[in-house]
């Protein structure tokens, strides 16, 4: 499997080390080796490192033989101790592979190799200090006022416009545009294409439906920790903030209108669309393509699934909704069955018309 990506070489201990502070790790098995790859279980090999948290993947491990691998702690008695590899016993394996890859197998994207620290062709505005620490790509602009935090990284082509905070080691893809006075909190993530700060989509109309834009002269402030999409939309508040709170995450092609309020933890999949001063709670789960209207507010730890429409501030508690018109996920799939069979209820429908219309015929001639 070819891979531009390569990582450095470690020792299995070091991982030992790296999640000592999270808990995850139950036990070790085997002697520290010699990491020089992180693969899937299907196509790892010597040196590798891989991870499994079922037993058909520890048998595809004992087939491939990989130098270390992260195995979910239930699956111990599984083992023989004839594997021919090191053991790492976890907790939670798709955390322990978040933890792994971040600390092990991920982009250094404050690498200066490449470009420089500062690359020659971006437009800096006096009025800013840019940290030591800060990378800063081809034809990144980054304007009046702008505050930087530590180890920030602004890439090719991103525009950060006057007033701007970038909290520390916010890392922004190329063509990233930040608005005016936005707020981005510590260890943000932006990719590539998405906007924040555009102006919100306020009009008023006259008599003859002519628009009149409304100034949105409000911001949007992003907590700590905030991972959004490729090709996103924010949209600055009409006054005081669009707010999306700590922890939240964003698939590709999502929209926040002005004045909506993400809560934390929660998480927008593809295509979400989520109309103005609309009120996520915390840990709410948006699937793909959901529709919010305006000025509703969602309890928290709701899911909505099943291009889910909500039309009307009706979710009064949390639980599982889908579909348009929104109902709980139990009448959803009930009504989804019948929605199929509708075209040959239709015909039962007018076939039984039919027998009733020559019985009421036949008994009005008897009556004659």
């Amino acid at each position: 499997m070819s891979s531009a990506f390569t990582i450095k070489p470690f020792q299995s201990e070091e991982i030992l080390a790296a999640l000592k502070s999270s808990g995850l790790v139950q036990e070790s098995v085997g002697n520290s080796v010699r990491i020089t790859g992180i693969a899937p279980i299907d196509d790892c090999g010597p040196g590798d490192l891989a991870f499994a948290d079922k037993d058909k993947f520890l048998e595809k491990a004992r087939e491939r033989k990989p130098a270390c691998l992260v195995l979910n702690k239930d699956l111990k008695e599984k083992l023989t101790g004839k594997e021919g590899f090191t053991v790492i016993l976890v907790k939670n394996v798709g955390l322990a592979h978040s933890w792994i890859r971040k600390q092990f197998g991920d982009v250094d994207f404050t690498s200066t190799e490449d470009w420089g620290r500062i690359h020659p062709s971006a437009i800096i505005h006096d009025s800013v200090k840019v940290p030591e620490s800060a990378v800063i790509g081809p034809g990144a602009i980054v304007g009046p006022r702008v505050k930087l935090g530590e180890r920030c990284v602004v890439m090719t082509g991103v525009v950060v416009e006057r007033d701007a905070v970038l909290g520390d080691d916010c890392v922004l893809h190329p063509g990233v545009v930040i608005g005016w006075g936005s707020i981005l909190g510590q260890r943000c993530i932006i990719r590539s294409g998405t906007i924040i700060g555009s102006e919100g989509f306020g009009f008023a109309q006259d008599e003859s439906r002519g628009h009149h834009r409304i100034p949105q002269t409000g911001i949007v402030r992003l907590g700590n920790d905030v991972v959004l999409g490729a090709n996103n939309c924010i949209d600055r508040a009409t006054y005081g903030e669009t707010l999306i709170q700590d922890n939240v995450i964003s698939d590709n092609l999502c929209h926040l209108a002005h004045n909506v309020d993400i809560g934390e933890k929660s998480i927008l999949v593809a295509m979400t669309g989520i109309a103005g001063s609309t009120k996520l709670g915390k840990r709410v789960i948006c699937s793909g393509q959901t529709g919010i209207l305006d000025h509703i507010t969602i309890p928290d730890d709701t899911v909505l699934l099943g291009r889910a429409a909500v039309l009307s501030d009706s979710v009064k508690k949390s639980g599982v909704y889908a579909g348009s018109p929104l109902q709980p996920i139990a009448d959803y799939q009930k009504n989804s069955v019948h929605i199929k069979n509708l075209d040959k209820m239709r015909k039962e429908v007018k076939a039984l018309q039919k027998r009733l219309e020559a019985l009421e015929g036949s008994q009005t001639g008897q009556s004659t």
